[in-house]
């Protein structure tokens, strides 16, 4: 099994797109599959057209050996289940300051009955974020053509290269919300196609479909089709290579 996180420091990167994305086209691919939504904004729970709520709240998953499987809901892809968001959220730092210890162990404990779990981590420097990092393979990091994104990325791979070779998981980068007829979109491609360590040479295009998830009857339909889904299929194509070479979380 492998541990995926989608993962940015800053927000309106496409982080929640992503983490949906990859868990649809992992269980496209027959991957047993479930999509974790750590954001108490919810924003991926209504991506896969789920209702939010969770019995027992956050509490009853991570504190005294809960199981994820309980909290688990089905999605209409098949493969895919979900753990929901729901308010409780706002307080999971004050239940993983052991270092993400308990967060870890339940992701562990579920090893029998997912192939690939996806946690969708919000976008904040907090004890959850260092809890999501310490439980991941592979930490896919979506970027924009801002500045801003690219410094709060620097800033994510200097926290994950400070970590222990023991907890410390791989990073893969890719450029997102790529317009290309911007200039500086075109120039970071360009760059982009002799990638540096840590770096996908998979582009996902602005597309509106993907804009307009949210509204949509079937929203899964924008991430598993067209110009977007077929960049995310390959972007899931090189992150199932990644994870199928990863046991544990090496060190880089």
């Amino acid at each position: 099994m492998g541990t995926i996180a989608s993962y940015h420091h800053k927000g309106g990167v496409g982080k929640t797109t992503t983490a949906v994305a990859l868990a649809a086209h992992a269980a496209a691919s027959g991957c047993r599959t479930l999509l974790w939504d750590l954001d108490p904004q919810g924003a991926a729970t209504r991506l896969v057209a789920a209702d939010r709520g969770l019995d027992g709240g956050i509490e009853r998953l991570i504190l005294d050996g809960g199981v994820l499987a309980d909290g688990a809901r089905p999605t209409p892809q098949e493969g895919l289940e979900l753990i929901p968001a729901d308010p409780s959220l706002r307080t999971l730092d004050r239940h993983v300051v052991d270092d993400g210890d308990r967060l870890r162990a339940a992701v562990a404990g579920s090893r029998d009955r997912y192939d690939t779990v996806v946690l969708d981590c919000p976008p904040s420097v907090s004890a959850t974020a260092a809890a999501v990092l310490r439980a991941a393979d592979l930490v896919v990091v979506p970027l924009t053509a801002g500045p801003l994104a690219w410094s709060a990325y620097a800033d994510l791979y200097a926290e994950v290269d400070a970590m222990t070779a023991e907890h410390r998981p791989e990073v893969l980068a890719f450029l997102t919300m790529v317009d290309r007829r911007k200039r500086l979109h075109r120039d970071l491609v360009d760059v982009e196609d002799d990638p540096p360590e840590g770096f996908s040479t998979v582009t996902v295009p602005t597309d509106s479909r993907v804009e307009r998830m949210a509204i949509e009857p079937h929203p899964l339909r924008a991430v598993l089709t067209g110009r977007a889904g077929r960049a995310y299929a390959q972007l899931w194509e090189e992150v199932a290579a990644l994870l199928a070479g990863v046991d544990a979380p090496p060190a880089r």
